[in-house]
């Protein structure tokens, strides 16, 4: 889930629910913590404490809407888990999935050219049309991306399970670098990728 992000209200939530406990047999519903998602406030040049402050807004409300969506879902809590990304920052798992995103960075240029894109637009939202990021500021606003992008390609070992899917509400620029036969920063075989949207209203 993105914090700060309008698609994902409460009920919207409680559909997600509702349709993963249908399917499968265990949800983990992960979020940014408030130190990941202050990074694009920092690079859209907030000042540290107001960055962190935004960030902090952002985190409890999406916490709030979570938990009463959670509420009304119903899910047995043996199947259902709430986690903050930083949650498994220290895992053995988390950490070599990060080398992987490091070593693609700097071995294959089309992935940082990707991944720089990716995170241009993100920065650029709200922003002035003329707006560009300093390097400095890009930088830290792919702070947020890298800290994301481990669960990705190996979710069933960060989390300790033998099959994953990650389900979002896009498709991600990177996935053609994850997805794929002859994908060059390749998931492991029992890693899925889902994009979920609403069926439209009839």
């Amino acid at each position: 889930m993105s914090p700060g992000n309008g698609y994902f209200s409460e009920g919207r939530l409680l559909a997600l629910l509702r349709w993963a406990a249908a399917r499968f047999t265990r949800i983990e519903l992960a979020h940014p913590d408030t130190d990941t998602v202050a990074c694009t406030y920092l690079g859209r040049g907030y000042e540290p404490r107001h960055a962190r402050a935004r960030a902090h807004r952002d985190v409890r409300q999406t916490v709030n809407r979570i938990s009463r969506a959670v509420a009304t879902a119903r899910i047995e809590a043996a199947r259902l888990r709430v986690a903050r990304f930083s949650d498994f920052y220290g895992t053995p798992a988390y950490r070599a999935a990060l080398d992987r995103v490091a070593r693609a960075h700097r071995e294959q240029p089309a992935f940082h050219t990707t991944h720089t894109r990716m995170v241009t637009g993100v920065l650029r939202t709200t922003m002035p049309a003329d707006w560009t990021p300093t390097a400095g500021q890009l930088a830290l606003g792919a702070e947020y991306l890298d800290r994301e992008l481990p669960f990705l390609p190996d979710t069933p070992a960060i989390l300790g399970v033998p099959a994953s899917v990650f389900a979002y509400r896009a498709t991600p620029a990177l996935a053609g670098f994850l997805y794929g036969p002859d994908a060059p920063l390749l998931a492991v075989d029992t890693q899925g990728f889902v994009t979920v949207e609403p069926f439209p209203a009839p």
